[in-house]
C-alpha cells in the first residue's frame, strides 16, 4: 500500500490525536489514513482517536474580531510559519505581510511571505495599519527557533512593533499565562511581565482562555494566574493594544 506524502502542517486550532494498543501500529499506519480510521471504527481498543483542541481555538477568532479594520488595510504577522492566521486573514481582503524566521512551505497563497528577524525589522516605521503576534513572542530570545539568545528580546521585539505600526494602529497580542516559568521553548507571562512587554502601549481588551479538560473557556485574569504553561499552555492572555498617536 503507497503512502502519501506528508503535506506541510499547521498549527490548526483542532485536529484529531491518535492512541495506539500497541506503540508499533503508530509506526505502520504512519501515512495510511484511510486504514488508520477505520480501524478505530472496528478496531476500537487498537487504535483510538479524540479531538485535541489547542489555544489557538480562542486565540484566531479573538484576533479576527480584534482587528476591526477595513478591508485593504495593511497588517504585519509576527510568527507565521506554523500557523493559518496569514492565510484567513488575507481572505478577509487584508493586505498580509507574513513574516518568521524559518522558510515557508508555500508561495503565492494571498500573504507576502518574507524571511526576516522582527528584532531588526526590514520594513519601514508607520508601514502598517495593524500587526498580530499569536503566542510567539513567548519564544523570542529562548534560543529554541535561533540560536540567539538574550532575557528582554521580547521587549525588544514589542518596541520594534510599536515602531512599525502606524500612530493609533493597534496590535493584536497573544501569550501563554500563569506563574512566570520559562523552559527552552517558550516562557510563560504573569501581570507583571505582561504589563513590561506592553509598555507604552494603550490597552484597550484584555481576555484570558483557560484549558478545561479537552477544551478551552473564557477564564478571569485570577483564574489563568495559577495555571502552569511550562511545558504546555494551559492559559492565554489575549489583549488588543494600540499605539498612541
Amino acid at each position: 500500500m503507497s503512502r502519501l506524502p506528508n503535506p506541510p502542517e499547521f498549527a490548526w486550532p483542532a485536529r484529531f490525536a491518535y492512541t495506539y494498543g500497541w506503540r508499533v501500529l503508530g509506526w505502520l499506519l504512519e501515512g495510511h489514513a484511510k486504514l488508520r480510521e477505520t480501524l478505530t471504527r472496528v478496531w476500537p481498543r487498537g487504535v483510538r482517536r479524540a479531538l485535541h483542541l489547542t489555544e489557538r481555538i480562542a486565540e484566531i477568532p479573538f484576533v479576527i474580531g480584534g482587528l476591526r479594520l477595513p478591508p485593504g488595510s495593511r497588517i504585519l504577522d509576527v510568527g507565521s510559519r506554523w500557523s493559518p492566521l496569514p492565510l484567513f486573514l488575507a481572505a478577509m481582503g487584508y493586505r498580509v505581510a507574513a513574516v518568521d524566521l524559518t522558510p515557508f512551505p508555500i508561495r503565492g497563497s494571498g500573504p507576502d511571505f518574507v524571511l526576516a528577524d522582527m528584532r531588526r525589522p526590514p520594513f519601514k516605521q508607520g508601514s502598517f495599519d495593524a500587526a498580530t503576534i499569536v503566542s510567539t513572542l513567548e519564544h523570542v530570545g529562548l534560543g529554541w527557533y535561533d540560536p540567539h539568545r538574550a532575557a528582554d528580546d521580547d521587549f525588544r521585539l514589542m518596541a520594534a512593533l510599536r515602531s512599525l505600526i502606524r500612530p493609533n494602529g493597534i496590535l493584536v497580542l497573544t501569550v501563554p499565562y500563569g506563574i512566570p516559568e520559562e523552559d527552552r521553548h517558550q516562557r510563560a507571562y504573569d501581570r507583571e511581565r505582561l504589563g513590561r512587554a506592553t509598555a507604552g502601549w494603550t490597552r484597550e481588551t484584555e481576555r484570558y482562555s483557560v484549558r478545561q479538560g479537552s477544551t478551552w473557556r473564557e477564564g478571569t485574569e485570577a483564574e489563568a494566574s495559577i495555571a502552569r504553561s511550562i511545558p504546555e499552555t494551559q492559559a492565554v492572555a489575549m489583549l488588543v493594544l494600540r499605539r498612541p498617536g
